[in-house]
């Protein structure tokens, strides 16, 4: 796809916008990028997944090392975590290249509906209780990966790093600090998204170009999103995010839903 100069604006400008909400919030501004790429760029499906996934995997590269150099993250967790997103992720971007394209947008739809759900809620917290400490058991590394295996599979069938889920499970289920919650995660979303890449790359399904708008840009809006965290009211700036999350949400089911619903009862 090589769209022209206007539509080249466009994607500059909306990968930015979603880098500073991934830099601001920690996770969640991935999600924006599959219904930009589909709605506003008019990219096939299984393209947008796979550029949506190059994309993400950049603008979580950049939050993942802002986070590493200010040890706000937990790498062994980040790492086991990844590796339990391999077949996840496989099978999520095999998943994609062979399901009708309206099931997946109606999917997507409802993943959309439980982000911002997430967002409203405000996240899982904050450290003003104390959270159980990261021991490294069988029992912990098994819990690591069934969740990394869970948001591999987001990661493959929808070009989503999965930060949303991935968050408030690190949180609540893990027992890992909220102030490294955010961080841990855009490590693995790193490591999921290269996987995707990967899996998505052999499929033929990214447009290059349309990454290099969005992600150039949207490595841009991570760093400026980084910087001004902690300076903005957090709670005003999610429930906002997730105002516009739940609009795109109706709007993707209303499109997609009587697709979605047919193929279930089918």
């Amino acid at each position: 796809m090589s769209p022209d100069p206007w539509m080249a604006v466009v994607a500059v400008s909306l990968g930015g916008a979603i880098g500073v909400v991934q830099g601001i919030l920690g996770a969640g501004g991935a999600i924006l990028t599959l219904p930009v790429l589909v709605y506003v760029l008019g990219a096939p499906v299984p393209v947008a997944t796979g550029t949506s996934i190059a994309v993400t995997c950049l603008n979580a590269s950049v939050g993942a090392l802002q986070a590493w150099r200010s040890r706000r993250a937990l790498p062994r967790v980040s790492v086991v975590l990844g590796t339990g997103g391999i077949l996840g992720t496989l099978a999520g971007a095999w998943m994609n290249h062979r399901t009708p394209e309206v099931v997946v947008l109606g999917l997507f739809g409802l993943i959309m509906l439980a982000s911002a759900t997430s967002m409203v809620r405000g996240g899982p917290g904050s450290d003003a209780v104390a959270p159980t400490p990261v021991i490294f058991t069988r029992v912990f590394i098994a819990k690591v990966v069934i969740i990394g295996l869970g948001v591999g599979i987001l990661t493959g069938l929808f070009g989503v790093g999965g930060g949303f889920l991935l968050v408030p499970a690190l949180v609540t289920v893990l027992g890992v600090p909220m102030r490294m919650a955010a961080g841990t995660s855009m490590m693995a979303i790193t490591l999921n998204s290269i996987w995707g890449l990967a899996a998505h790359t052999g499929l033929g399904g990214i447009d290059w170009l349309l990454v290099g708008l969005l992600g150039g840009s949207g490595i841009v809006g991570v760093v400026v999103g980084g910087h001004v965290a902690g300076r903005l009211p957090e709670r005003h700036l999610r429930r906002a995010f997730a105002s516009l999350v739940f609009s795109l949400a109706v709007y993707t089911l209303a499109r997609n839903g009587d697709a979605l619903f047919a193929t279930i009862t089918s």
